[in-house]
C-alpha cells in the first residue's frame, strides 16, 4: 500500500507529467520531471481576461530512499520558468522571464499513510483537480473558489499534510502555518492580524472503478475579522474514454470578508481511439454581499487535443467569456467593459 499511496501523492502534487527514472534501487530512485509549453491567447486585445505569450518550461525532481523495510523518506522539487506573459499585452520574451518554485516538500511514508511538509497541495485538491482538466494551461478551476497560496486550497508554502488509503476511500488532512507577521498602524497605535493559517480535510471514494464522490472542507482565517471556509462537493466518472466531472463550492467570508459564494465547475469531454480528445468547461461563480450579486467567473471553454505519442500534444481551446461590466471586468484602460472570448493554441512537450 505504500508505494500506491507515494505514486499517488506525488502525482497528485506535481499534476499528470511523465518521469525519466535516473536511479532504480532497492534503496531507493531518482526520477526527473520536465514540461515545455508554448502556448498564445488570442483575442481582443484591450478586453480579453488574457492576451498573448504564454510559455513556460518545468523541471523538476521526485526521490524516494528507503529508510528501513517499512519506512521510507521522499521529497519533490518543482520549478517553472516563465518566458510569455499571458496577461496583458504580447512582451519581449527575455524582459518578462521569472523563475517561481511550485513545489518543495519532504516527508515519509509507510503503511500507515504519507506526512510530508513543505510547498504542496492541501487537502482540496484530491476533488478540484477532477475539473482541472483543460486541454490548454489557464483555463479551468476557477469557480469554486481555490487558488494557489490561498489558504491551503491549492499550492501553498508551509503546508503539513497526511494521506492516507483505505480501501476505495482517500483520506486528506492539512494544516498550513501562518507566514505572515501581524501589521502595525501608527495612526491608531493598533496592530491588525494577518492570519494567513488554514485547516484543511478532504475525503474520495471510489464507488465503482469509473465512479468516484468526494469532498472538502477548508477552515482559514481572514486576519481578526472572519472565518474563511469553503465546502466542495465533487463527482467524477472515468471510463478511459468518457470523462466527466463536476464540483460545487459552498463559501463563506472567502471570497473576501461580507462576501458570500456559490461556485460551479464541471467537465465534459471524450477521448478517441485516434488520438484526438475533446473537452468543455463550464466555470461560474456567484458572489453575494450586502450590495447585490455579481459573477466574478463566468465562462465556457470548447477544446480540441491531439496526442502525437506520450510526450508530444498540440491543442487549441475557445472560451466563451459571459463575464460583463456589472461582473467588475475591466479593459486595459480600467474602463468597465463586457469580457471578450478569448483562445489558445499551445504545443506541449513531456520529458
Amino acid at each position: 500500500m505504500k508505494k500506491i499511496i507515494a505514486v499517488a501523492l506525488l502525482t497528485a502534487a506535481t499534476g499528470d507529467v511523465y518521469a525519466v527514472s535516473v536511479l532504480n534501487t532497492p534503496e531507493g530512485t531518482l526520477d526527473l520531471t520536465g514540461r515545455a509549453y508554448a502556448g498564445h491567447f488570442f483575442g481582443d486585445d484591450r478586453a480579453s481576461e488574457f492576451y498573448g505569450s504564454n510559455t513556460w518550461f518545468r523541471f523538476g525532481a521526485q526521490g524516494k530512499a528507503k529508510i528501513s523495510d517499512s519506512l521510507s523518506a521522499l521529497g519533490t522539487y518543482e520549478a517553472q520558468l516563465n518566458i510569455g506573459n499571458k496577461k496583458g499585452t504580447t512582451v519581449e520574451s527575455e524582459s518578462d522571464s521569472s523563475l517561481n518554485t511550485r513545489f518543495a516538500f519532504g516527508g515519509v511514508t509507510g503503511a500507515w499513510g504519507t506526512l510530508t511538509y513543505g510547498r504542496q497541495n492541501g487537502a482540496a485538491i484530491l476533488t478540484t483537480a477532477w475539473t482541472d482538466v483543460a486541454v490548454t494551461d489557464g483555463y479551468g478551476n476557477h469557480g469554486v473558489g481555490e487558488g494557489v497560496d490561498k489558504f491551503g486550497t491549492k499550492r501553498a508554502s508551509d503546508v503539513l499534510n497526511y494521506v492516507v488509503s483505505l480501501g476505495q476511500a482517500k483520506l486528506d488532512l492539512d494544516y498550513k502555518l501562518r507566514t505572515t507577521k501581524d501589521s502595525y498602524d501608527e495612526d491608531s497605535d493598533s496592530y491588525g492580524d494577518t492570519d494567513n493559517s488554514a485547516l484543511g480535510a478532504a475525503i474520495t471514494y471510489d464507488l465503482l472503478s469509473s465512479l468516484s464522490l468526494g469532498t472538502s472542507y477548508t477552515l482559514g482565517q481572514q486576519g481578526d475579522e472572519a472565518d474563511a471556509k469553503l465546502w466542495i462537493l465533487g463527482a467524477k466518472y472515468d471510463d478511459g474514454a468518457l470523462y466527466a466531472a463536476f464540483n460545487y463550492g459552498k463559501g463563506s467570508d472567502w471570497y473576501k470578508v461580507g462576501y458570500d459564494h456559490d461556485g460551479y465547475e464541471a467537465a465534459l469531454g471524450y477521448k478517441f481511439a485516434n488520438k484526438i480528445s475533446l473537452m468543455t468547461l463550464w466555470n461560474m461563480m456567484d458572489v453575494s454581499h450586502s450590495g447585490g450579486s455579481f459573477h466574478p467567473v463566468d465562462y465556457v471553454t470548447l477544446g480540441a487535443k491531439y496526442q502525437f505519442n506520450r510526450q508530444l500534444s498540440v491543442a487549441a481551446e475557445y472560451r466563451l467569456n459571459n463575464r460583463g461590466a456589472e461582473d467588475q471586468f475591466k479593459d486595459v484602460s480600467g474602463q468597465l467593459t463586457d469580457a471578450k472570448d478569448d483562445m489558445q493554441l499551445a504545443m506541449r512537450y513531456d520529458f
